[in-house]
């Protein structure tokens, strides 16, 4: 806070922002222990409000706070600045709760220490922005978002806010406590995924924001009040009052809904982690709403390492936020890359383990070798060798959890995969891991990488995990539909025959006659189906019309497909159809969702057009499993029951790979059952498939 007489011992806060106080007792210590001589702001175990005297002694000043009250924080009003009064009262102006106001205490001396402020507050806006916190933008236009942090959460100053807040992460919160630290020096990577309406017109991998912590200690109140009162605006409040800011220059390239992460790190130490969110349209009044126009319902900015753990990043949709058992997030620096772990079982208070691999996680799963790993794995399996898969599954542990020797996050590598282990061990069933990676900026987008993390699962001895798990990892456009939304009309892009594949694989009837829906047959229809864009897209608020399952057995290679003939294909740019919130799309086509090459090309496209999961292996799928893998779908589905509750498509999926696996055991004998651990769910795993009438 300011040195000045007039308000040294007043903390001053937003209205409705919290001021962080001290916990004494046997309880847990929020923050650092007053100084003798310090004012107010100590709360005692059993809630009544202390101070410290000039002797150090403990001395209770009012009465206990009502259980209504947060009992480690006390929320108090904006204080002006006032005239310094004598000794024997409190010096500077007196802030008034909502409760009672704060008692007059005699002290030994009119010169009093300053409370140390633990809070803080990330701040963001754009400068050209406009609606709910500025984060309403405008397509092909260029703005500097600026990311500050300081002691105050602008968007509480004022009525009507011009920018998003979020509070930094207890991680961060410890640190401003350690006062023998005066800075830090902060790498924050942003993320923009490949696909998205945004790109990073500097192309940055990622910033060095200085962070001056005495300024979160001593707050600026009088530049606060200012931009409280409207005397200054708020790049004057940011150069006055910011411990430290960056500016990243974004391109907002179409309409939608968009999102920027950014990862925050203290040298090799996970500090932080924060999401924007954005609304772009094709002018200021035709911005979407995603969600909410309310920037406190949207929260246009979000934070918290524990973050990592929720399923989507995307604010679109009604539908309750869902948060994995834990996380696995891999960020590709320049020459590095660095892994977090979130555990978040009940009583970890999330625990967040960060460490720097020892080679590239991103080189390893888009080389030639691992992809032969995989081949190799199949082949066994068809050999009825045992453990086939657990090879592939301890190499790739050994990327992602290996350090170099001596590296100082070593610890954190092995405790991470200790309790990533443990999370499985005692999970009830499957437990969900959210699997994010953020390859390097490549023309202001991050490439999308998907991991085959279920590998992990993988059955015999020397397994990495006890049980299989549910690995959800999100497209480059997160949108989780209402819970109203189920997928009720199905087209099985499923020909009689494809190109260089025998009549012994794809046999007459391999494909059932009975379906759920309709079934396409040659390329040319395919093509008309999936360009036909006569409806503009449907809001997401929207009941109807049911959302869409796709099924494709296609040949794909480079972003196109193909049935009969590789000339005769399928690119991206022929996608056009707008698909209905909630769509889905199952690809039962080689190396669908690869990281080399373009391959997930019409991956992305499909997610542009309103997919908003699919399901697809980034290896190449042997034909003849493709083929009954894609009729095993669709028996499954046509076998909904409308006196059972509907199967989300997660459950299908599962479902569908367990019949495939008995169809190959029954005709071959073969142990095809861990084949289906190479596929990836991509987006919303809850979607569900609609009641079938009675």
């Amino acid at each position: 806070m300011p040195s000045s007489s007039s308000n040294s011992n007043v903390v001053i806060a937003a209205p409705s922002v919290r001021v962080p106080s001290i916990h004494l007792g046997a309880g847990p210590v929020i923050g650092k222990l007053a100084t003798p001589g310090t004012l107010g702001g100590l709360f005692t175990d059993s809630g009544e409000l202390a101070t410290i005297a000039p002797s150090g002694e403990l001395v209770i000043v009012a009465p206990r706070i009502p259980k209504s009250s947060n009992p480690f924080e006390f929320p108090i009003d904006i204080a002006l600045p006032g005239s310094p009064v004598g000794p024997g009262d409190l010096s500077g102006p007196k802030p008034v709760g909502p409760n009672f106001p704060l008692p007059q205490v005699p002290t030994a001396t009119a010169e009093t220490i300053q409370p140390l402020n633990t809070s803080a507050y990330w701040n963001s806006w754009f400068v050209g922005g406009t609606g709910p916190a500025s984060n309403n933008l405008i397509a092909n236009s260029t703005y500097t978002l600026t990311l500050d942090v300081a002691a105050f959460d602008y968007a509480a100053l004022r009525a009507k806010p011009e920018s998003s807040g979020a509070k930094v992460d207890r991680a961060f919160e410890a640190t401003i406590n350690d006062l023998s630290t005066p800075e830090i020096i902060l790498n924050i990577k942003p993320m923009v995924p490949e696909g998205s309406g945004l790109r990073l017109a500097d192309g940055k991998d990622s910033y060095l924001m200085k962070v001056d912590l005495r300024k979160l200690r001593q707050p600026n109140t009088e530049a606060a009040k200012q931009y409280h009162d409207g005397s200054i605006i708020i790049d004057e409040l940011s150069k006055q009052g910011n411990a430290g800011s960056i500016q990243v220059t974004v391109t907002a390239e179409s309409k939608g809904c968009a999102t920027i992460a950014f990862a925050i790190f203290k040298g090799l130490v996970p500090l932080d982690h924060l999401v924007q969110r954005v609304s772009i349209g094709e002018t200021s009044t035709s911005a979407p709403v995603c969600d909410s126009a309310d920037p406190k319902q949207a929260n246009a900015l979000s934070g918290g390492l524990d973050s990592l753990r929720e399923v989507s990043l995307g604010m679109e949709g009604s539908g309750a936020s869902t948060t994995a058992s834990a996380a696995l997030h891999i960020f590709d620096f320049y020459s590095y890359s660095m892994a977090v772990f979130v555990d978040g079982r009940p009583g970890k208070n999330q625990s967040v383990y960060g460490w720097q691999t020892a080679s590239s996680v991103v080189e390893f799963l888009t080389t030639d070798y691992f992809q032969n790993e995989i081949l190799q794995a199949r082949k066994d399996s068809a050999d009825k060798k045992p453990g086939s898969y657990v090879r592939v599954a301890q190499e790739l542990s050994k990327v992602l959890f290996a350090t170099k020797p001596g590296n100082s996050t070593e610890a954190d590598a092995k405790n991470a995969l200790a309790a990533f282990k443990a999370i499985v061990r005692e999970a009830q069933g499957s437990p969900v891991v959210v699997v994010r990676v953020a390859s390097d900026i490549a023309g202001g987008q991050n490439r999308s990488i998907y991991v085959p993390l279920g590998i992990l699962g993988a059955k015999g001895d020397g397994a990495v995990l006890d049980r299989p798990i549910i690995v959800v990892q999100p497209m480059a456009l997160e949108r989780y539909p209402s819970r109203d939304k189920c997928i009720g009309d199905w087209m099985f892009a499923v020909p009689d025959g494809l190109e260089n594949v025998s009549d012994t694989i794809m046999p007459p009837g391999f494909f059932p006659a009975k379906l759920p829906g309709a079934r396409i047959l040659d390329i040319k229809k395919l093509r008309e189906y999936l360009a036909a864009a006569a409806d503009p897209p449907v809001p997401l608020v929207s009941t109807s019309p049911p959302a869409v399952g796709l099924v494709v057995l296609a040949h794909q290679d480079e972003g196109v497909m193909w049935f009969g003939q590789s000339t005769d294909h399928i690119m991206p740019q022929d996608i056009a159809k707008n698909f209905p919130p909630g769509s889905v799309g199952i690809f039962a086509a080689c190396s669908a969702a690869s990281a080399k090459g373009r391959n997930a090309a019409l991956l992305q496209r499909l997610n542009e057009q309103g997919i908003d999961t699919l399901i697809a292996s980034p290896f190449t799928i042997d034909a003849g499993y493709g083929v009954v893998f894609a009729s095993s779908f669709a028996e499954v589905v046509a076998e909904t029951s409308p006196n059972k509750p509907p199967p989300t498509i997660l459950q299908v999926f599962d479902r569908a790979i367990a019949r495939t696996a008995q169809k190959f055991k029954d005709k071959t004998d073969g142990e095809y059952g861990e084949l289906g651990l190479e596929y990836v769910l991509l987006g919303n795993p809850a979607i569900k498939l609609c009641a079938p009438q009675p």
